[in-house]
């Protein structure tokens, strides 16, 4: 796991939570996201989360990294709702066989705008039913509070809507943070604490 390259964000789930795949979202790929689930405060949006899924055999855990994601175009979207449409799903598809040779969709994303983070009755089925590998991740995201959290399958086989991680931000843009959502907090190793005492 690539940990001396990354920040560590948890939420107030993190021991609630059962085991679970771990997240490294790379800076540009978390740019993105932001720049699309900011761009509609009224309308829900999604897209796919783009990656790669590895085993690191000395912590023995499960990891995902983001490495992109592709804003979903094409979908039926409302103020509680954004829907893939057969049209949505072909272009994700091409995009995919285009532009991102030897990667997989490692899960999704869409937005609650003014509704929290949370997994819906709908969402719930959709990533049942779409996402069910064990590594598969669904983040959502409330742009107008700045709050996220990814759900993950817990113990490989459960799902909470109601409780969701963080994940590790890990640098290939800047050397400080770029993560602005207000819910989750930065882990600061104990390396830099002693070092500004």
């Amino acid at each position: 796991m690539p940990l001396s390259d990354s920040l560590q964000w948890i939420s107030r789930y993190e021991d609630q939570v059962g085991s679970h795949v771990q997240i490294f979202f790379i800076q540009s790929a978390h740019q993105k996201c932001v720049d699309h689930v900011n761009s509609s405060m009224d309308h829900e949006v999604g897209g796919v989360l783009v990656g790669n899924v590895y085993f690191d055999s000395v912590e023995s855990q499960t990891y995902v990294t983001i490495d992109d994601v592709i804003p979903a175009l094409h979908t039926n979207s409302g103020e509680t709702h954004v829907t893939f449409t057969q049209n949505t799903l072909v272009d994700l598809n091409k995009q995919m066989d285009d532009a991102y040779p030897g990667k997989s969709i490692v899960g999704w994303y869409h937005t609650h705008p003014r509704l929290g983070v949370f997994l819906s009755n709908h969402d719930t089925f959709l990533h049942r039913h779409f996402f069910p590998d064990p590594t598969h991740v669904a983040l959502v995201v409330d742009p107008y509070y700045k709050r996220a959290g990814f759900f993950c399958w817990q113990n490989g086989k459960t799902l909470d809507p109601a409780k969701y991680v963080g994940f590790y931000e890990t640098s290939d843009m800047d050397d400080n943070s770029i993560v602005e959502w207000e819910n989750l907090e930065p882990v600061i190793p104990a390396v830099e604490e002693q070092q500004e005492n």
